[in-house]
């Protein structure tokens, strides 16, 4: 499969605006709504690149997954892991911001194929989002934090399954499976069952395991990668991540951050980096 930006897209912008609000929606996980000068729109799996303005700018935007947008309103959701997500935290409603989006090329829209999703921690938004535009009944949602009361409360609805490696709480009275959202998947998809395209969303050993799992099933995989960025559109290339059989490199924020699990090279691919 391979990714590629819906052409009605619109082209990335660069605007102004102020954050509308910002709180916390689960023990770690926080959403930050911004107020645009014009109205802005998105395909599931792009993002953003956004800095506070003025003198509370900071060297670099941040990237931040794109979870949604209405007329000039546009949500995100992150988690606190450094210097620039505490500013971020700290600065306030009324905040002035820029914003470079949308950037990256999205997750495609469904064929006649159900769909696994696998997302975890600030995994969350593409998988939201695309659930929210193009989820089916008989698509498989999985979601998955450290612990239950790590998982964000109202922004997953019913059809969403649960997991925790500790599954301490039981958000909205939802029951939590004991550990992470790929043997969640197993536990409901057991070998035989129907064929299923896998979106995977988060932390680098989710998406390791998500594209172990289709590897085995010989299903198709598209992972969105979580990695560093400066720019935001291929430039400064501190973004780069192993394409598999040869000694290359693509840049997530350019050629991904969507990619077929199968162009990737797992065993080269690096670690994390905080915000």
């Amino acid at each position: 499969m391979n990714p590629s930006a819906d052409a009605t897209a619109p082209p990335a912008r660069r605007l102004r605006g102020t954050i509308a609000d910002e709180t916390a929606v689960s023990s770690s996980m926080r959403r930050l709504d911004l107020e645009l000068e014009e109205p802005v729109a998105f395909q599931p799996g792009q993002f953003c690149m956004l800095n506070l303005a003025g003198e509370r700018a900071l060297v670099f935007g941040r990237p931040f997954s794109l979870l949604a947008a209405s007329g000039r309103r546009l949500s995100l959701l992150y988690k606190v892991v450094g210097r620039g997500t505490a500013r971020l935290r700290d600065a306030g409603a009324g905040a002035p911001v820029t914003c470079l989006t949308p950037l990256g090329r999205p997750f495609p829209a469904p064929d006649e194929r159900p769909r696994l999703l696998l997302a975890g921690g600030v995994g969350l938004p593409p998988l939201i989002a695309w659930a929210e535009r193009w989820g089916r009944p008989r698509d498989l949602r999985c979601a998955g934090g450290r612990d239950g009361d790590d998982l964000p409360r109202g922004l997953l609805g019913p059809g969403w399954r649960l997991s925790a490696d500790r599954p301490a709480g039981e958000p909205g009275g939802r029951a939590v499976f004991a550990g992470n959202v790929v043997e969640l998947a197993r536990s409901l998809l057991p070998a035989g069952a129907p064929a299923h395209v896998v979106l995977a969303c988060g932390p680098l050993p989710l998406l390791r395991a998500a594209a172990g799992l289709a590897d085995e099933r010989g299903w198709d995989c598209l992972v969105s990668v979580e990695e560093r960025m400066g720019c935001g559109y291929g430039v400064c290339r501190g973004c780069v991540v192993p394409r598999a059989g040869d000694d290359g490199y693509a840049t997530a924020c350019k050629d991904g951050p969507v990619f077929d699990a199968r162009a990737l090279d797992w065993a080269r691919f690096g670690g994390e980096g905080a915000a």
